[in-house]
């Protein structure tokens, strides 16, 4: 019941956030990120290169068992997705620029993880399905942002304006639901909340958005653009990872680091929701 509730209601889950990040976009917040290609190209690289090498510190530093360290490794290597976006439209980042560089990277993923996989995990040939992984991509980003964008674009009523303003709380509990999902699925993990791979996890997650958060400072004093990075750097997308290690390595040991991130990534998480909304209030 519990897989079925991860495998299914998870997308719709995630789906049902991106659309309320739709319902606060329109296209000219896209024209404005592709006018600051140098944003997005900082900030892919800081995804893309900065973290792995940060995840290979934190592998040699700590001396991590080897699953712990290639289950690592693999979380490193599978950035950003859907669950990213609606953190950074929930804690008020720039939602736009998260969906592009989350598109983006999607597209890079299926490539730069086989490549760089076999650095930890060497003789390996781990490939993800570039259809699979771009199907994904439109079902549960994609496809969401853009009905909820056309429908905000189109329905001109008091009712719709309350229903946006409605659908917007809803996107909170959404991804408490997420995280409830994640809990119940993977019980088993709870024994290795204290353990190295907790600390190992933590850190990862924490060195990213202070990554993102530096790269960002590079653009001036934005703090818009600062939560984006910080964001979309530290927060890693468990889905993939786990998906490599059980479906495409047939190594489900390698998923415990992915599940304990999964769970653990959302103590930082909650506390930057937590502090945009009680500023957003004090400033209303």
């Amino acid at each position: 019941m519990s897989q079925t509730m991860l495998t299914i209601g998870l997308p719709i889950a995630l789906a049902w956030m991106m659309f309320c990040v739709g319902l606060t976009l329109s296209v000219a917040d896209f024209k404005r990120v592709l006018q600051f290609p140098g944003k997005i190209a900082a900030g892919l690289a800081a995804q893309l290169i900065g973290l792995p090498l940060i995840a290979y510190c934190l592998i040699q530093w700590l001396n991590l068992p080897p699953v712990v360290a290639v289950g690592l490794w693999i979380l490193a290597l599978a950035p950003g997705g859907a669950s990213s976006n609606a953190i950074s439209h929930l804690a008020g980042g720039d939602s736009a620029l998260s969906i592009t560089m989350t598109a983006i990277s999607s597209l890079i993923i299926p490539f730069s993880l086989p490549l760089l996989l076999p650095i930890v995990l060497p003789d390996v040939a781990a490939t993800l399905p570039v259809k699979t992984a771009i199907l994904q991509l439109v079902a549960v980003t994609l496809v969401p942002v853009v009905l909820g964008m056309l429908l905000k674009r189109y329905i001109r009523s008091a009712w719709f304006d309350k229903f946006i303003h409605a659908a917007g709380r809803t996107a909170l509990w959404a991804l408490f639901f997420t995280v409830a999902m994640t809990l119940a699925a993977n019980t088993k993990v709870f024994y290795q909340l204290f353990s190295v791979a907790s600390l190992a996890v933590l850190l990862l997650c924490l060195l990213g958005m202070g990554l993102g958060a530096i790269v960002a400072k590079g653009f001036g004093d934005d703090a818009k653009l600062t939560k984006t990075f910080s964001i979309e750097v530290g927060i890693q997308n468990a889905g993939t990872a786990i998906f490599v290690a059980v479906v495409q390595l047939q190594q489900p040991e390698l998923a415990l680091t992915p599940l304990l991130y999964g769970i653990l990534m959302n103590i930082p998480v909650v506390l930057l929701i937590a502090r945009y909304r009680r500023a957003f209030s004090h400033a209303r």
